[in-house]
């Protein structure tokens, strides 16, 4: 048995603020305002398994709008009809970041800020998802139980540059403190109580939170980024944060998706858009990463589907695919992005644009920096790996690198990863910056060819809560604050 199964088992026969069921079966849930003695050790786990769920929850419906990914039937996210992903809010708001708030408040009650600092961090990136993609959520006034039934939600803009930062400065400097009445360990299911680990991941998410702000000013954005990263960082792929999962926890591709092909239900396979931009057929160069991502089985070709019209793909996302593997990781925060980050941010404080071409060498390098960490990753071979980076439509140099090649390969890195939709509204689903991409087959007419920007608030959201949603709730196609 490896930690995670150790660790999440005890937890099920402990905890009283998480259910384990969806993870590792049984009916274990329980009333979550109803909290007894709960350790922190307890807490730590189950917010880290449920930022893992929330993760695969939200990227598969938003793997679709972003175009990573088609649907098998033509509805949903795929057409950009109203998607309300209420797996994904249900295991931000009562699981992970309900665990994580809690954790901190007993954090602080038994003077552990290395706790404390941990708990931020999880509350930063799991608010920022949320804010990512329903704009305005609950917060400031959420996780008060009973005292509480209807929070207001904070506005993207108090979340953006109020709130995050100062979670994840504070997460920073309570992890920097010398002591610690209690200091995680192997209930660190990510990074084994190795606190630098966790410094490391809270300054990429400075990193990634300032780069999407683009739109309220490009040159504050990339310096902020720029700063951020130029702190103690993201090094190597070791760095990443993320869930490895084993033949008990299975990795939720390999067991909802991977596993259900072998028994011939079909939910989503790979976009045409993904394909053709690996294929050759976009950019003039086969990607090695694409066999690892996509099996085309006894196929000829590799071929996606066209979003919103449910046929034609020769590739599926089966159980031989290193995403839906069933012990490798679910990736949520990784090396690979801070590169790609780090290579936006410099091109664009270099006085870049999306139509210029050219850039710093230390923008460039950054770049290929990105693509090497994400084949490393996946396990590409070291000749493959050159004969890519070499080629010229890839090694362009840095007198011609573009943004586009720069989001291109983020987007391709970022595979079924929720950030991968946010980089596509901040540029306004261009098709110069991202070749090919159009509106889906079948689009949902109300949007009048417009792509979507957004979620709709879950239904149990609007019963228990309606008048706040409703004031909040705004059109599919309007711009968040973020992108204006």
């Amino acid at each position: 048995m490896n930690k995670i199964t150790i660790y999440l088992s005890m937890v099920c026969l402990t905890v009283m603020l998480f259910s384990c069921e969806d993870y590792l079966g049984g009916d274990t849930n329980v009333d979550p305002n109803k909290v007894s003695e709960v350790s922190l050790s307890a807490l730590l786990p189950t917010a880290i398994e449920a930022t893992s769920e929330s993760h695969y929850n939200l990227a598969y419906e938003g793997s679709q709008v972003a175009q990573q990914m088609a649907s098998y039937f033509s509805s949903g996210a795929d057409i950009h009809e109203e998607f309300r992903v209420s797996t994904g809010w249900s295991a931000l708001y009562l699981r992970a970041m309900t665990n994580a708030k809690e954790m901190e408040r007993l954090a602080v009650e038994q003077e552990a800020p290395h706790y404390a600092g941990i708990a931020k961090v999880i509350q930063a990136l799991n608010l920022g998802v949320a804010t990512d993609y329903w704009e305005n959520v609950p917060y400031t006034e959420a996780f008060q139980g009973a005292e509480e039934l209807t929070p207001d939600y904070d506005q993207q803009q108090l979340i953006y540059e109020d709130i995050i930062p100062n979670l994840l400065d504070e997460a920073i400097d309570d992890l920097s403190a010398e002591e610690s009445a209690s200091t995680p360990g192997v209930d660190d299911l990510v990074y084994g109580g190795n606190l630098e680990q966790w410094i490391k991941t809270a300054n990429v998410l400075k990193a990634r939170y300032a780069i999407h702000l683009t739109n309220k000013g490009a040159s504050a954005a990339a310096n902020n980024a720029i700063s951020a990263l130029e702190q103690l960082a993201y090094n190597a792929n070791d760095d990443d944060f993320e869930l490895i999962y084993d033949e008990r926890n299975l990795n939720p591709w390999h067991a909802r998706i991977g596993l259900a092909i072998n028994t011939g239900n079909f939910f989503i396979t790979h976009s045409d858009q993904l394909i053709s931009s690996m294929n050759g057929e976009l950019y003039n160069v086969f990607d090695p990463r694409l066999p690892l991502m996509a099996d085309k089985g006894e196929n000829e070709e590799y071929d996606g589907m066209e979003n919103g019209s449910g046929v034609g793909s020769t590739v599926d996302l089966t159980t031989n695919t290193w995403y839906a593997t069933e012990t490798n990781p679910l990736m949520m925060v990784t090396y690979a992005e801070s590169k790609f980050i780090e290579a936006e941010a410099r091109f664009l404080a270099n006085g870049g644009s999306a139509t210029s071409v050219g850039t710093s060498q230390e923008a460039y390098d950054a770049y290929l920096q990105g693509i090497t960490a994400h084949m490393d990753k996946l396990g590409v071979s070291e000749e493959e790996k050159q004969a890519y980076l070499t080629n010229p439509n890839v090694g362009v140099g840095a007198a011609n690198l573009t943004l586009s090649l720069i989001l291109k390969e983020k987007w391709i890195a970022l595979f079924l990863n929720p950030e991968a939709w946010v980089d596509l509204r901040r540029y306004d689903y261009s098709n110069e910056l991202y070749k090919g991409l159009e509106l889906p087959e079948n689009h949902n007419p109300q949007l009048n060819n417009e792509f979507i920007q957004r979620a709709s608030y879950p239904f149990d959201e609007i019963s228990r809560n309606t008048a706040v949603v409703e004031a909040n709730q705004k059109g599919l196609a309007e711009k968040m604050w973020r992108d204006q």
